[in-house]
């Protein structure tokens, strides 16, 4: 046999083994588990359901695809009905336990996988609930009501004292045992999606799990050997789970509940303990004590975990808070440069006659500069600096300008496909800064993939996964996944995925490694669009999801701002405009500026010089233009300095400072300053000043 047909062959071999095996396993478990409680309630017939046996077929089974249950629901029928007689007299009531058995199984696995969680990862505070209150209680008490119309049949004990056996009983097998299957059944698999973020970082679960078990047995064992009152016992074990719950996570904490309850019945069947199965008050004790420390540790797990991901999203928003503090000041240092740049670029470009062959590549340094400004937003991005105006987008439309930039950065033997929806969906979007997102995601997918990367959009009215990053928006969503067929991401790197200049790529020296942004971009875009990014993985491939809230396609406007007209022009007749700035070049391209249109600068690097002078002039209205962070000292006492001594001055400040917005005593210009909003200003400044000398 060629390599190429054993690869294909043995696969196909070992998932017919294992679609075998499976459900044969599970029949040999529910019998052995079921054969020495079959006859507890009554003699000669199945008078109880077989309690350990259907919580763990439960775990088993749910995480399944429906279409698999029935051979597995056949394994279970079959183990129960061989502990049964099927006498004469009994053969009824065994078939119906037996029935009503798969019936417990199917209802369980059927509930906790609509309701809870479709991979029985019950990891939030909201699914422990909707576990504790679907399972052990409705589904389990829906079943014990059949069970007890049919034990109370066959025995004389009543129909309500039957009920609360089998709630009872069944309710916590289901309690403490399957969670714990659960648990271990996600251990065995590949860790996958923000679940593995909430895991201990320094030692796996399972060894923690391991530990915590066998020091649980430890313990009950000695405290029976030295006759340990209830009281005592359950103190001190309810605080070995307790500490297992916190620092060992969920799956630990549940296989260490479902450890001790085991221990804990075997020792009470060999009269062993503080416990006395032939005593009615002990045994109902047992089950409590069973049924509170599983609930009261699962919580104290979820708690922890819940505030361990707390931690790290607070970590998380420190550092990117760092990092906007850096970029801060290095966007505005660079965007003032670029300011020169593209000032004197424009100022070089005017003075040119119009056939001047040089036009062409001092447009082409306006438009190097404009992309400088765009990656300073990318910066202010990635630190979710700023308010984008936002207009209503078709979210398809943006997908493929993604795939379009994305598909010539693939590598060799990689390919983009795209499997758009069959409608619009519009979101409230920066186009651009969207585009952006998209496209980080789908090249980090190309360099993953072995041969394929999926591009899918759509919509849904809920969001039930967990999220890496961002919130669920309220309302219906729309999502963009970005799926690669690569070998997965490994679990420890999942936690640092969108930490600013964590990357894999770079750390091993491989060819064309990241800079350790593209994910902290992606980021910010999601959180800033109000929407979250879900990360599933697995040894099969990635996918990432982007989530956006949806709106309707009501036209918006791109922006609130009226357009300003580039032909426009002030009304300079040689008016005079002071300008302060410490800065000898932005000045200067200032006063070029002014010159230009008409006015006659002043400049001025000192301020208070400049305010003598403003005081001495006779125009009617002088203009002051001044940059507010180059001033020695605080712009509103700025501002009411120039009251105090020109109190016929118009004053103009340039600043980020938003707060000034509200300041009616001056005109605030946005930063950096470009040409035409300078001189829009100054038109507004000079028909002002006309109105109010008419």
């Amino acid at each position: 046999m060629s390599d190429s047909l054993r690869q294909t062959v043995t696969p196909h071999i070992a998932r017919d083994i294992r679609a075998f095996a499976e459900p044969l396993a599970l029949c040999l478990i529910c019998y052995l588990l079921a054969r020495p409680v079959a006859h507890l309630g009554g003699a000669g017939t199945l008078a109880a359901i077989a309690w350990p046996a259907p919580a763990i077929a439960i775990a088993v089974i749910w995480p399944l695809p429906p279409r698999r249950w029935p051979v597995y629901l056949l394994a279970v029928f079959i183990a129960i009905a061989a502990t049964g007689e099927f006498s004469a007299a009994s053969w009824r009531s065994d078939l119906g336990f037996c029935l009503l058995d798969v019936l417990e199984v199917a209802l369980c696995a059927w509930l906790g996988r609509r309701f809870v969680d479709t991979n029985g990862s019950i990891v939030t505070t909201s699914a422990l609930m909707r576990f504790l209150l679907l399972l052990p209680l409705a589904a389990i008490g829906i079943t014990s009501i059949l069970g007890a119309t049919l034990a109370s049949d066959l025995s004389h004990d009543g129909w309500w004292r039957e009920w609360r056996t089998l709630i009872v009983g069944n309710g916590v097998a289901v309690l403490v045992l399957t969670p714990a299957v659960l648990a271990w059944r996600a251990r065995t698999a590949a860790p996958a999606g923000p679940a593995a973020l909430a895991a201990p970082a320094r030692y796996p679960e399972s060894m923690i799990a391991l530990a915590c078990s066998v020091a649980v047995i430890t313990l009950l064992v000695a405290a029976a050997a030295l006759h340990v009152s209830e009281q005592v016992q359950r103190v001190v074990v309810s605080l070995l789970l307790a500490a297992t719950a916190i620092y060992g996570g969920m799956a630990a904490a549940a296989t260490t509940v479902g450890t001790a309850s085991v221990v804990g019945v075997a020792l009470t069947l060999m009269t062993f303990g503080p416990y006395h199965v032939d005593n009615a008050e002990s045994a109902r004790n047992l089950q409590i004590d069973m049924a509170g420390l599983a609930i009261l540790t699962l919580f104290v797990a979820v708690a922890a975990r819940e505030r361990r991901q707390l931690a790290l999203r607070l970590e998380r928003a420190r550092r990117m808070e760092s990092l906007g503090l850096l970029a801060g000041g290095v966007a505005h240092d660079f965007k003032n440069i670029l300011a020169a740049v593209d000032g004197y670029a424009e100022i070089a470009r005017d003075r040119l006659a119009a056939d001047s062959a040089a036009r062409m590549p001092l447009r082409e340094v306006q438009a190097a500069s404009a992309r400088g400004y765009a990656l300073t937003e990318e910066i202010l991005l990635a630190a979710r600096r700023g308010d984008r105006v936002r207009e209503t987008l078709d979210l398809l439309s943006i997908v493929k300008e993604s795939v379009a930039l994305a598909r010539p950065l693939c590598r060799n033997g990689v390919t983009i496909e795209l499997e758009p929806a069959t409608h619009r969906l519009m979101v409230a979007a920066h186009g651009g800064q969207l585009v952006r997102a998209v496209l980080n995601l789908a090249s980090n997918a190309s360099l993953a993939a072995r041969s394929r990367v999926v591009l899918r959009v759509g919509r849904a009215d809920t969001f039930d996964e967990a999220l890496a990053v961002g919130d669920v928006p309220p309302g219906a969503i729309a999502w963009v996944d970005v799926e690669d067929d690569g070998a997965g991401i490994p679990a420890e790197h999942l936690p640092h995925l969108f930490e600013p200049f964590f990357s894999v790529r770079s750390a091993s020296g491989k060819l064309g490694g990241g800079s350790g942004l593209g994910l902290a971009i992606v980021a910010g875009v999601a959180c800033e669009h109000r929407g979250g990014v879900a990360i599933s993985t697995s040894a099969a491939g990635t996918r990432f999801r982007l989530i956006l809230p949806l709106v309707s396609s009501a036209p918006m406007s791109a922006s609130a701002e009226e357009d300003v007209d580039e032909n426009a022009q002030p009304l300079a007749q040689g008016e005079r405009v002071i300008v302060i700035d410490t800065d000898v070049p932005a000045r200067e391209r200032c006063e070029d500026w002014l010159a230009e249109m008409g006015f006659e600068p002043l400049g001025y690097a000192d301020a208070d010089e400049a305010l003598i002078d403003a005081a001495a002039m006779h125009d009617d209205r002088p203009l002051l233009l001044a940059d507010a962070e180059h001033l020695p000292m605080d712009p509103h006492t700025f501002i009411s300095r120039v009251l105090d001594e020109a109190p016929r001055t118009r004053l103009i400040l340039c600043t980020d400072d938003l707060s000034l917005l509200h300041d009616a005593r001056c005109i605030v210009l946005p930063k950096p300053l470009d040409r035409e909003a300078l001189a829009s200003v100054l038109n507004s400044a000079l028909n002002t000043a006309l109105k109010d000398l008419s």
